[in-house]
C-alpha cells in the first residue's frame, strides 16, 4: 500500500508541476479549442456536447512479470475503452475499461475512474495526459493498478468530432500474484481514437456552402455560380442549377428552351411560353381559346364555333342543336316532317 501511495503522489505532483509551468509559460497566442464549453446561458450548450468516447489499441511489453512463471520483456497487447465528460475546457473525467493481454493465458483487466488533461489544444488537434486507477483482475488475484499515459490526437478534416493519434502508456499492478511480492509493470504504444460529440456538433455548420475539412486544414472549394455545387464537381460553373437541376449533369439546369421554368422534358409546348394564362391541363403551354367559349383549342372539337363543355371529346366546345346534341360537322340537314315527300313515277311503255 505504501508503494501505491508513493506512485500516486509522484504522478499527481508531476501533473501539477506541468500544469503550473504551462500556466506561467507564454508560448504566444493560443486559439481556443472547438470543444470549449459555451456559457451556461447558451440553450445549445447541452450536456451531450461535453461528452466523448475513446478507444486505444496497440502492442507493448512486460517490464516486470505479472506472475512467477513469466519472464520480463515478453510481448503483450493492450486495448482500452473510455467515456469522459468535460469538466473544464482542459480537464475531463470519466470511466475506463482496460485490458492487458499478457503472455500465456494470463491477463490484467482494470475498471475504474480516469482523469484526462489537455494542456495544449488547437483547431487541428491536441495533446493529452491521463491517469486511470482501479481494481485489476489477473488470472491469479485481484489487485490495485494504475495506468499513466499521454499522446497527441489530430482532428480528421472530413469527420467532425473524430480525432486519431499515437499514445504511450505505463501500467503497474500491485502484487498481481500472491505467490510473489513483485509488482507487474508494462508499457504499450499504439493508436488512440476519440469521438467528441461537442466538436462534432461544432463541425456541422449548414448553409456555408461546400466545405472540405476543418481547423487549419480547412479547404474551401470555390462555387462561381453560388448554386451549392463546388466548381470541382460543377459541370456548369457559371450557370446556377436553378429549381430544376439536371440529374445527369451536376450543377447544371435542365434544358428550358422557352424559359418558362418548365423543363423541356415536361413541357408540352417547349418553344412557347405559357404567358399570363397558362393551360392547366398542359404544362408549359398557353391557354388558347379562339372562340372564347372557355374550352381550350387543343380540346375544342369546334374551335371556331362557341359552345359548351361536353364530356364527349367529339362534341366538346361545340354548339348544341335543338335536340340538345351537338350537330356533327358536314352532316346533311334533315328534311322537315311537314313537307310531303316526292316520289318519281316510272312511266310504263
Amino acid at each position: 500500500m505504501l508503494r501505491l501511495s508513493v506512485g500516486v503522489a509522484i504522478v499527481a505532483a508531476a501533473i501539477g508541476v506541468a500544469g503550473q509551468a504551462h500556466a506561467q509559460a507564454t508560448p504566444g497566442p493560443r486559439r481556443a479549442a472547438p470543444a470549449a464549453p459555451a456559457g451556461s446561458n447558451d440553450p445549445n450548450d447541452t450536456w451531450d456536447k461535453h461528452t466523448s468516447i475513446g478507444l486505444e489499441l496497440g502492442p507493448g511489453g512486460v517490464i516486470s512479470h505479472y506472475d512467477q512463471n513469466n519472464v520480463p520483456s515478453a510481448l503483450l497487447f493492450y486495448s482500452s475503452l473510455r467515456a469522459s465528460y468535460d469538466v473544464t475546457p482542459q480537464w475531463s473525467g470519466g470511466l475506463t475499461f482496460r485490458q492487458w493481454w499478457l503472455p500465456g493465458s494470463n491477463h490484467a483487466t482494470m475498471f475504474g475512474p480516469i482523469a484526462r488533461w489537455e494542456p495544449v489544444s488547437y483547431e487541428f488537434g491536441r495533446a493529452f495526459v491521463d491517469l486511470a486507477i482501479g481494481a485489476t483482475s489477473t488470472s491469479f488475484a485481484w489487485a490495485l493498478g494504475f495506468d499513466l499515459g499521454g499522446g497527441i490526437e489530430w482532428n480528421l478534416p472530413d469527420a467532425p468530432g473524430l480525432s486519431i493519434g499515437p499514445y504511450l502508456r505505463y501500467n503497474q499492478v500491485l502484487n498481481p500474484d500472491r505467490r510473489t511480492s513483485d509488482d507487474g509493470r508494462a508499457w504499450s504504444i499504439g493508436g488512440s481514437f476519440t469521438y467528441h460529440f461537442g466538436r462534432a456538433a461544432a463541425g456541422e455548420r449548414p448553409g456555408e456552402g461546400p466545405r472540405r475539412g476543418s481547423g487549419s486544414y480547412r479547404l474551401s472549394v470555390p462555387d462561381s455560380d453560388h448554386d451549392g455545387v463546388g466548381d470541382d464537381e460543377d459541370l456548369c460553373k457559371n450557370v446556377p442549377q436553378g429549381k430544376h437541376p439536371d440529374p445527369f449533369k451536376p450543377g447544371c439546369p435542365e434544358n428550358d428552351e422557352d424559359g418558362d421554368e418548365v423543363p423541356d422534358v415536361d413541357d408540352a409546348c417547349p418553344v412557347t411560353p405559357p404567358g399570363p394564362n397558362p393551360d392547366p391541363k398542359r404544362p408549359g403551354c398557353p391557354f388558347i381559346d379562339t372562340d372564347k367559349d372557355g374550352v381550350a383549342d387543343a380540346d375544342d372539337a369546334c374551335p371556331l364555333k362557341p359552345g359548351k363543355p361536353n364530356s364527349d371529346p367529339a362534341h366538346n366546345g361545340c354548339p348544341m342543336g335543338k335536340t340538345g346534341v351537338a350537330p356533327a360537322e358536314n352532316a346533311k340537314p334533315e328534311q322537315p316532317l311537314d313537307e310531303p315527300s316526292t316520289v318519281k313515277k316510272r312511266h310504263m311503255k
